[in-house]
């Protein structure tokens, strides 16, 4: 049983309320979007020797030198983290993971230790269900200053041996701060992720960064823990089981709604939070995109699709870094896989013809989120590495034979995948996920009774428009950006038909099943769970054939198997990786490696 967070806000439910905040957003974005209404025409990218000056002087470096390595004089350390911003609770436990130092065993026995990285490189998705300002602040940079303020113990020498994993000790003025965005970020014009990101015009003060909340009367150390877990895991539970995530979500949104319309009236703005300051940590990019020198032969490259597709401006700057260094190997952090679930996926692989890139011509080392899973695949001289697990409901890994093969690596594997996926139907059937598809389901039965009362060619005709509405519904959740559209569109067929006719037959056999539950309300709450549980059985099918992945996994809103990825550059450009993470991360216990690796 994996632990949820206890404190609010919880976990995004994808099919309850407040999720139809994130595709109300996502719709008009995509909207904006298709108007060409593009906040990266008026960005100013930053030159890749102006970025790395900004980088050097943060961390105390030689002003100057060519790239990253050289101006340090030493290897640099880089963590990787996406999709964050989730669970508050789970949020913090990541935060508690990140920020600290590790030691591990290399392969002769000796002890090697790994600090909290220099960089601290996030991958997009920054928050959910849309990464507005307050999203973020309340679901990322909140939990993650508590983590950081918990991690400055009062004195004593640590352990850090990674079963033992403790606080990075060492004295650092400051840290830097990188990200692109992916689409979440987009749902708000990037407004939160620049808050977060972009470079302060002014340098940044106390008053910038959270307060930390006053301290509460001391109570004996052990009476102290139990009660506050205990009492807050309690109430956690209660508030989920009752839905009051979802009474205060959709309240939440009429505020804001509300709040806007009254500055609309009266001509006014929106107050916002100035900047998103994450403690010890300075942005220092100037745009959503970026180029770095990082070592000798070695570049990262961080791009931005927005809603669709680079710009223009954004494939003419990749191109001119790649002209000025032809021989280069390339970090391409992007906010989509190239290749997801063992398929081509079409975000990442055109993001990679747009900069003119191969991953078996050029010598590229992927690295995305996304997927909310960890999955190495090596690709002859190239590396294509996902690893989403920064704090968002989990996407389990490939249950079907792979049509690219095997994976080098995959978290969580393909056993616990294949048991998570058993659990989707009768989730969304209890409403774990929230209670849109019973609402919608229970329409649509309350519109096929209706026309029944209008005579028989009524009834057929509705219920033929509603077969055919669900089969189509079905079809473009599972397959459109799947290669076996006929596949699935012979499962929708079935599942969408059986889901049309369910109402009539239902109202003529649940009378001489059980007289009880004569009557069209009976009906209509029969159809609206059994139809969730059918609903469920098709996504755990297009799960269990390799055909579409994501979809069930957003009703479990499963909190478990989060992880990140700290990178090791060597002045040769070779890099070191280990990721880092944990299954159940609220339960007792620490982190362990899950995989490491070497990309020269």
């Amino acid at each position: 049983m994996f632990r949820r967070g206890a404190h609010a806000p919880f976990a995004v439910r994808w099919y309850g309320i407040t999720s139809l905040f994130g595709h109300l957003r996502h719709f008009i974005a995509s909207a904006i979007a298709s108007e060409q209404v593009d906040s990266r025409d008026w960005m100013r990218p930053d030159p890749p020797l102006e970025l790395l000056g900004r980088l050097v002087r943060v961390l105390g470096g030689r002003e100057g030198a060519p790239t990253l390595v050289e101006a340090m004089g030493r290897p640099v350390w880089i963590d990787f983290v996406a999709d964050t911003g989730d669970d508050r609770d789970v949020s913090a436990a990541v935060g508690r993971i990140v920020f600290r130092e590790y030691e591990v065993k290399a392969a002769d026995g000796a002890s090697r230790t790994l600090p909290r990285g220099e960089v601290l490189l996030m991958g997009g998705d920054t928050a959910y269900p849309v990464a507005t300002s307050e999203e973020i602040y309340a679901r990322l940079i909140a939990p993650w200053n508590e983590a950081l303020r918990e991690l400055r113990p009062e004195g004593g020498a640590p352990s850090t041996s990674l079963t033992q994993s403790q606080p990075d000790l060492r004295e650092k003025s400051r840290r830097v701060l990188l990200g692109i965005p992916g689409n979440h970020d987009w749902y708000d014009g990037l407004d939160g992720f620049a808050r977060m990101f972009r470079r302060s015009a002014e340098p940044v003060g106390e008053a910038d960064v959270e307060p930390p909340r006053p301290k509460k009367r001391r109570r004996p150390r052990g009476l102290k823990i139990r009660l506050r877990s205990k009492e807050g895991r309690k109430t956690g539970f209660v508030a989920r089981q009752l839905h009051l995530d979802e009474v205060g979500g959709l309240l939440g949104i009429l505020l804001n709604l509300s709040r806007s319309v009254r500055a609309f009236v009266r001509g006014v703005g929106v107050t916002r939070r100035k900047r998103l300051v994450l403690t010890g940590y300075e942005p220092v990019q100037e745009s959503s995109y970026w180029t770095l020198p990082l070592a000798p032969h070695l570049d990262v490259w961080g791009v931005d699709r927005q809603l669709g597709r680079l710009d223009f401006r954004q494939r003419s700057y990749f191109r001119a870094r790649r002209r000025a260094a032809p021989d280069a190997r390339i970090v391409f952090v992007a906010p989509d896989p190239a290749i997801a679930f063992g398929e081509r996926y079409e975000n990442g692989a055109r993001m990679l013809q747009s900069c003119r890139l191969a991953m078996d011509k050029d010598r590229v080392f992927y690295l995305c989120g996304d997927m909310h899973h960890y999955e190495r695949r090596p690709l002859g001289d190239s590396l294509h590495l996902i690893a989403g697990g920064g704090g968002a409901f989990l996407h389990g890994t490939r249950i079907s034979a792979s049509p690219s093969g095997p994976a080098a690596h995959a978290y969580p594997n393909g056993a616990m995948t294949r048991a998570l996926v058993a659990q989707v139907p009768v989730k969304l059937m209890l409403g774990e996920g929230g209670f849109l598809v019973h609402a919608g389901l229970a329409l649509i039965a309350s519109i096929e009774l209706g026309a029944s009362e209008q005579g028989a060619r009524a009834a057929t005709v509705t219920t033929t428009l509603i077969s055919i509405g669900l089969v189509v519904l079905m079809y473009m959740i599972a397959g459109y950006h799947r290669a076996h559209a006929r596949l699935v569109a012979m499962i929708a067929l079935l599942y969408g038909v059986g889901l049309g006719v369910a109402p009539t037959l239902l109202r003529s056999a649940l009378p001489r099943a059980i007289p009880a539950l004569a009557s069209d309300g009976a009906v209509m709450l029969v159809y609206a769970f059994g139809g969730a549980l059918v609903f469920g059985l098709f996504l755990a099918t297009m799960a269990t054939l390799g055909l579409e992945h994501e979809q069930a996994f957003t009703v479990l809103a499963h909190p478990g198997f989060k992880h990140f990825v700290r990178m090791c550059v060597h002045p040769d450009g070779k890099i070191e990786a280990w990721a880092i993470g944990k299954d159940d991360t609220l339960a007792p216990g620490d982190p362990a490696l899950i995989d490491e690796f070497t990309w020269e």
